[in-house]
């Protein structure tokens, strides 16, 4: 199910077509293993980015190094909880140290984004705040746009997390950070057909996330939960996991950092994704 034939591909969810994938443009989304936190690195034939960065002591660095990045042409930062920004620390000292590389850093305005702003301009890296209906150039010919939150959102803590859409012609993957089922039904209200066909389970897989109502609209066939082993959250939560067995229909299409470690996507453009 998951190997390419060099002439045709056809996976279990997508659409079966012709041609040679090894010549179409490809993205890899992997979901990092950081612990209790969240990260995901997205590679293309011309940039690498940063969807969160994790904890403090998630060991990030030594991730990017044995994947051999450089550059990233962008880190999207979801909201300022230290499980999901906690890693800029060791970025920057990478940055710093000339062993990486980092071109601008994207995020929502926070009250609390003061120290965070001062790490980024004694390195000298770009920032960027990002909102509802921006767009990223990074990942052409995908298009990247922001679903959330709005330009002068009120909200702040995890209901402020930016939510990315990453689509193709034929399918896409949506990043929650740790947005909640009140968020969820928002977005709902702002995007009435948004779809997905990989989603990243909001906040860790808790039981105040991945509501019904948002499940059945969004429709994925691939759900990620990063959270760490035996973390004392109980994530992903049992609820949580029963609905997305439900929705999913194929278990085996749930994976988990806590079970499964770093977990890789590859995605052929207009073609499909598989892991």
């Amino acid at each position: 199910m998951f190997r390419l034939g060099k002439l045709f591909l056809c996976t279990l969810f997508f659409a079966c077509i012709s041609g040679s994938p090894e010549n179409q443009d490809k993205l890899y989304i992997e979901m990092l293993d950081v612990g209790q936190g969240l990260s995901f690195l997205i590679k293309g034939k011309n940039c690498s980015s940063l969807y969160d960065t994790g904890t403090p002591s998630s060991g990030i660095d030594t991730m990017l190094r044995n994947r051999g990045i450089k550059t990233l042409c962008s880190i999207v930062l979801s909201h300022r909880h230290n499980d999901h920004t906690g890693g800029m620390t060791t970025l920057v000292k990478m940055a710093k140290n000339g062993e990486i590389r980092i071109n601008r850093v994207l995020l929502e305005k926070d009250a609390n984004e003061e120290p965070l702003i001062m790490l980024l301009n004694e390195a000298g890296i770009e920032m960027q705040e990002i909102y509802r209906n921006d767009t990223l150039a990074d990942f052409l010919p995908w298009t990247a746009r922001i679903l959330f939150p709005a330009q002068n959102s009120s909200l702040t803590e995890n209901a402020a997390s930016v939510a990315m859409r990453l689509s193709d012609s034929q399918n896409s993957f949506l990043f929650m950070g740790d947005l909640e089922a009140p968020q969820e039904k928002s977005i709902l209200e702002l995007e009435p057909l948004l779809s997905a066909t990989a989603l990243q389970a909001g906040h860790h897989g808790s039981g105040t996330s991945s509501s019904w109502n948002f499940l059945a609209q969004v429709q994925p066939k691939m759900a990620f939960i990063s959270a760490g082993k035996n973390n004392s959250y109980g994530h992903p939560h049992p609820e949580t996991l029963a609905k997305l067995r439900l929705i999913l229909q194929d278990s085996t299409q749930i994976f988990r950092t806590d079970r499964d470690g770093s977990v890789e996507l590859e995605w052929v453009y207009g073609v499909g994704m598989w892991r």
